[in-house]
């Protein structure tokens, strides 16, 4: 990915900036990774995402123990990502299940975008334990980058950060506006 300031780009496009010279923290990418940190909060999400929806399947799945899976549960439901929902087996007490909330079913194109790059560059011979598949046709699934006019974004390259609406200049002194912008 690159930077404005790697070139003057396309009418219309976007401002040259020094990533010095904007406060961008919290940024997005960070605050989405918090979602699945520590590891056993991404372990729980991955098991919600196959269909997991039950304490004692995410126990054993997850291989978690009862504490800290109940308060990694407790902490993902806190910012909304999952749901308590209570049902209730016959001659059982009622008891509660987690299902993905609208905004953790948004995480799935991440999620679907996590496996592809662990299959090409983690999974040991003979390949992946799991493939995600089309319900539909059973064509493997894959995530796709494209801008909001549409466009498939096939290189990294032509993706461009710029300073988005939240972004605050840098605090004077925290680094030379004028000096070189960071790129990769």
């Amino acid at each position: 990915m690159a930077d404005a300031s790697e070139g003057p780009g396309l009418p219309g496009g976007p401002t040259p900036w020094n990533r010095d010279s904007w406060d961008i923290e919290p940024d997005s990418i960070a605050l989405a990774l918090e979602v699945l940190n520590p590891r056993a909060a991404g372990k729980i999400m991955k098991e919600a995402f196959y269909g997991t929806r039950r304490f004692e399947d995410f126990q054993r799945r997850c291989e978690l123990s009862r504490t800290v899976l109940s308060t990694r549960l407790r902490d993902l439901v806190a910012i909304g990502v999952l749901e308590k929902r209570p049902y209730r087996e016959p001659g059982a007490r009622e008891r509660d299940e987690y299902r993905l909330t609208d905004k953790g079913l948004s995480l799935a194109p991440t999620l679907v975008a996590l496996n592809a790059w662990a299959e090409r560059w983690l999974a040991d011979a003979p390949g992946p334990t799991v493939t995600l598949i089309h319900r539909d046709c059973g064509a493997p699934v894959h995530a796709v980058i494209a801008c909001a006019s549409g466009h498939d974004i096939a290189a990294v390259r032509d993706i461009t950060a710029t300073p988005g609406p939240g972004a605050r200049p840098a605090r004077p002194g925290a680094a030379d506006a004028s000096g070189p912008a960071d790129g990769p």
